[in-house]
């Protein structure tokens, strides 16, 4: 875990999954726990380290790589647990997780692993956007739907710790498609986070960014990669597709190898949030035909 200090006391703790910790007088926040108690822990003797104890936890959205350490350090530590609503529901329950995923059945086996179904945790507060006290610390709660319905992040005096709004430039090499639940809200997101009012912005995964074109070229990155995609299922629908067949198209479009269910399952939600957006805009039409659902130009 690489710690890097953004600004006097607001430290982004960089690895697989990031975490943020803000320090005050001795006190800490963390902005989500990694995947597991292995990402939780570490983040402790982080904060042992700088002889700081952890008072809070800020919860970004419910998926298990950001809050699966929680129900290690509930169990740990006497610290209040802070999400957003619909996400906090999740937490609760993270077996709508792979419901979600999974179209709202009983999900399968391959999706019951951490990576999609994290252990539960309570969540005490439950926020909305706006000034908010979370113990001794001051922040903004800002809303970042799209990657999850109800994602939001939270600034913490000119540093935004801005969850999965935005990938990096590694993530959009290695996984082509990145997920997304409402299409239309991750460009809106991804439109305006670069004209917020912060000097620094903390993503979940890879390096932090700097106001100006730092985070301006990241979220234009992303931008274009949802667009492709959306672009690339309008295309298709020119004949009649299934869903199973405009996942096989933009996979192989994006030379995406799908080896398991669960990026199958993660890819075919982008590709739905992509036929929402569409058939929103009028673009797109389903039809059933031979007891089938096909998805065509409108």
């Amino acid at each position: 875990m690489r710690v890097v200090e953004l600004t006097s006391g607001i430290f982004h703790l960089q690895g697989g999954v990031n975490i943020g910790l803000v320090v005050r007088d001795g006190k800490g926040l963390l902005i989500d726990t990694g995947l597991d108690k292995d990402a939780a822990r570490r983040a402790l003797r982080v904060a042992e380290g700088m002889d700081v104890r952890i008072e809070a936890i800020f919860l970004t959205h419910a998926h298990a790589d950001h809050f699966g350490g929680a129900y290690f350090l509930q169990r740990r530590l006497e610290v209040s647990t802070f999400a957003p609503g619909l996400e906090a529901a999740m937490m609760e329950h993270p077996i709508m997780e792979p419901v979600f995923l999974y179209g709202g059945a009983a999900p399968i086996q391959a999706l019951r692993h951490k990576f999609t179904l994290a252990k539960p945790c309570r969540v005490d507060h439950v926020v909305e956007p706006g000034p908010q006290a979370i113990g001794p610390f001051q922040v903004e709660v800002v809303p970042l739907p799209g990657h999850a319905p109800n994602q939001m992040g939270v600034a913490v005096g000119d540093v935004l710790f801005c969850a999965d709004a935005v990938f990096p430039a590694e993530t959009l090499q290695k996984h082509k498609v990145i997920f997304c639940a409402d299409m239309d809200d991750a460009l809106e997101t991804l439109k305006r986070l670069p004209d917020l009012p912060y000097a620094h912005f903390a993503p979940g995964h890879g390096p932090a960014y700097e106001a100006g074109e730092g985070i301006a070229a990241i979220c234009r990155a992303n931008r274009e990669r949802l667009e492709a995609i959306r672009e690339e299922v309008y295309a298709a629908t020119a004949s009649p597709q299934g869903t199973a067949d405009l996942v096989q198209h933009v996979a192989d479009r994006f030379s995406l190898q799908l080896t398991t269910p669960t990026a199958y399952y993660l890819t075919r939600t982008t590709i739905l949030a992509a036929l929402s957006a569409l058939e929103g805009a009028g673009k797109v039409k389903t039809v059933v035909r031979d007891n089938r659902l096909f998805w065509m130009c409108a």
